[in-house]
């Protein structure tokens, strides 16, 4: 076969510089490896970009191409600090092209359930024989972008935070210390300075935000004067290196104060630590019980509106009208109940939490992980160093570049908040697996005074439910459900090719099934009626809706991704759909993770890739004085649903069979 010659240039360039950016990939055929060079030229330094690298004779030419496009990408992220994206061009033609894939067996359509009443009563509860699995062929649809939007602000009414302006002429100011490098905080009256702070830690990972407050003090003026009593409160200011991004200005009630054992006899430090959460008045409180007609979406809005949140979400409306109550319980449990029962179509899950900026989100999770990944958002370009007040602050707006939001550990990075300092995965699959188990089969009693006309309607029902997924992606990437399986691969002569040891293989899908009893559902028939000609109380989704959320959100528990950076990067919320590049430095160790990769730097394929941010806690410490680099560090918790493989492979070949 000859080998093809591919033409790329950038994606959808922006500027008149990028639009002449282009190169080729050839390849070339060495015994048992396929060589392919990728070039790169036009850039506006003059600059060329040039990679070689090699794949053993089975890998196709387009998985060459795309592997050397990524390659390239990275370079560009590396040398110009720029995320960009290459695409496969005809140089005769305008429009784009797609390498060929090697031809794969067209495999049936696959038969869609659908849960719907029998034509004859069903008597016995039994379990569906069959589980839902993939789609065999994924369907191609256009990118779309999903982004969380905020659609009203808050409202709510803060203690004064304030500190007197330096009348000084040079260059370090009071105002360009105090939040930028280390946090404002008042309890009280009391104003802490920086050496009293020993460390900070708000912890967004929850329904509320939380801080931790640990401070040392010379004397016990504070214990005498502003020790905290009920109701008191933490103020925080928090300034970033750019006055585009919002400020972090909260109050959080104190909740707990440990304090260090006193001596009588000799004068001692006074060690403190406080505990507090995010105070929203009222949010906590049995009082002021209502109830509102409406569906989710809307019912969440009504609440933020009653509390003074903000509200933001990615979401425009829900498929659930119904009365939601608040009766005799606090206002956090209710708009969980809310969230909990919530329901728009059998692919979308929710969430919610309140941010540090007293927003309410009510999150659509699936949207935010279908969200395309073709481009790379832009952010506020931001340093992590501490000592830049010799040239003053810089924080004005017009003063503020942009750059790609990626999180990577490219030394081009390093002294800016996206770079990634440290980095460990979290597993707990097993152990959720056999808490909500990998599918359930939800038994219930439907009741509505209808189904009793109607002596064959169904009543009791068994209805399946399975985590959702993105089907483009579920043949060529690792769902967590369960080992892969042990396949013996035998050559020509009935000897095993396969290397591994071999080993047993269960059904786990099937295996770890649960069956909840979910009770009566009171389901309303004839929702756009009035109210009060209602004949019934729950939307007709009640039931399932609470474990298809608590499956899908607990999918997203199972293997996490937890990264520190250094400095406080306030481009990204929590929620946010970002990619890392991971690069592993040593040679010796990519060849024995995969030995097609030349010795060389090369991109973790595993930990690599796009990711949700499902929560963050920033943190400063007290650290020497004229340290350069910032003591804020910020640790984000990334996670997803489909995992690459550690080496390159092909997409599984689906059939009818295997779907």
């Amino acid at each position: 076969m000859a080998a093809p010659t591919y033409y790329i240039r950038i994606k959808d360039p922006v500027t008149e510089g990028s639009k002449n950016v282009k190169g080729t990939i050839t390849f070339a055929i060495s015994g048992p490896h396929k060589i392919a060079t990728g070039n790169l030229s036009g850039f506006p330094d003059g600059g060329t970009i040039s990679i070689t690298g090699e794949k053993s004779f089975t890998a196709t030419f387009e998985i060459l191409a795309k592997e050397m496009m990524q390659m390239l990408e990275s370079e560009m992220i590396a040398r110009y600090n720029v995320g960009v994206t290459l695409e496969i061009y005809d140089p005769d033609k305008t429009e784009a092209i797609v390498p060929e894939p090697e031809p794969t067996p067209e495999p049936e359509p696959p038969k869609k359930e659908e849960i719907k009443a029998p034509e004859q009563p069903l008597n016995v509860i039994t379990p569906p024989a069959t589980t839902t699995k993939p789609a065999a062929k994924p369907t191609e649809t256009k990118a779309i972008y999903y982004g969380i939007k905020t659609v009203f602000s808050s409202e709510i009414k803060l203690d004064e935070l304030s500190i007197p302006g330096a009348d000084t002429n040079t260059k370090q100011k009071v105002e360009d210390v105090i939040g930028l490098e280390f946090p404002l905080i008042k309890i009280n009256e009391y104003v802490f300075n920086r050496d009293e702070i020993r460390s900070i830690t708000i912890d967004c990972t929850e329904f509320l935000p939380k801080i931790t407050l640990n401070v040392v003090f010379l004397s016990q003026t504070f214990l005498a004067k502003e020790m905290p009593k009920d109701g008191d409160i933490i103020s925080v200011g928090i300034r970033n290196r750019s006055d585009v991004l919002k400020i972090i200005r909260n109050d959080y009630v104190i909740t707990g104060v440990h304090t260090m054992p006193n001596f009588t006899e000799a004068k001692s430090p006074v060690l403190m630590s406080f505990y507090g959460e995010l105070f929203i008045p009222g949010l906590k409180s049995q009082k002021n019980d209502f109830s509102f007609e409406g569906t989710s979406y809307e019912a969440a809005q009504d609440f933020a509106r009653k509390h003074g949140l903000g509200f933001a979400s990615n979401e425009d409306n829900t498929d659930d009208k119904q009365i939601w109550l608040k009766a005799n319980i606090a206002g956090d449990i209710y708009i969980n109940d809310i969230i909990e029962r919530a329901w728009r179509d059998d692919k979308s899950f929710y969430k919610c939490w309140i941010d540090l900026y007293y927003n309410l989100n009510f999150i659509n999770i699936n949207k935010q992980l279908m969200s395309a990944e073709s481009e790379v958002d832009m952010a506020a370009s931001i340093t992590n160093l501490d000592k830049g007040w010799n040239f003053g602050a810089d924080t004005e707006e017009e003063k503020t570049l942009t750059t790609a939001k990626v999180f990577s550990n490219f030394p081009n990075f390093k002294s800016t908040p996206f770079f990634i300092t440290t980095w460990r995965p979290m597993n707990r699959s097993s152990a959720i697996t056999f808490q909500v188990g990998t599918k359930m089969t939800c038994e219930m009693f439907e009741h509505n005074k209808n189904l009793y006309e109607n002596p064959k309607s169904q009543k009791y029902w068994a209805v399946p439910i399975e985590p959702t997924y993105d089907e483009n992606k579920t043949n060529k990437t690792i769902l967590l459900r369960g080992r892969a399986s042990y396949v013996v691969d035998k050559d020509k002569k009935g000897k095993n090719k396969n290397p591994e040891l071999k080993r047993a293989n269960y059904p786990y899908v099937n295996l770890y099934e649960k069956y909840p009893w979910l009770g009566v559902q009171y389901t309303i028939s004839n929702p756009d009626d009035n109210n009060t000609q209602w004949d019934g109380n729950h939307h007709r989704n009640y039931q399932v809706a609470k474990v298809k959320n608590l499956v899908n959100n607990k999918e997203l528990d199972k293997l996490n991704v937890h990264i520190e950076v250094i400095g406080n990067n306030f481009n990204i919320i929590r929620g946010d759909k970002i990619p890392v590049a991971l690069i592993r430095t040593d040679a010796v160790e990519n060849y024995k993770i995969n030995p097609d990769t030349n010795f060389g730097d090369a991109l973790d394929l595993f930990y690599s890739g796009w990711y949700l941010v499902k929560g963050f806690t920033l943190k400063w410490e007290s650290a020497e004085e004229y340290k350069i680099l910032s003591n804020f560090t910020q640790e984000f918790i990334l996670t997803r649903r489909e995992w690459p493989a550690p080496i390159p492979i092909d997409p599984i070949k689906t059939t009818t069979e295997n779907k």
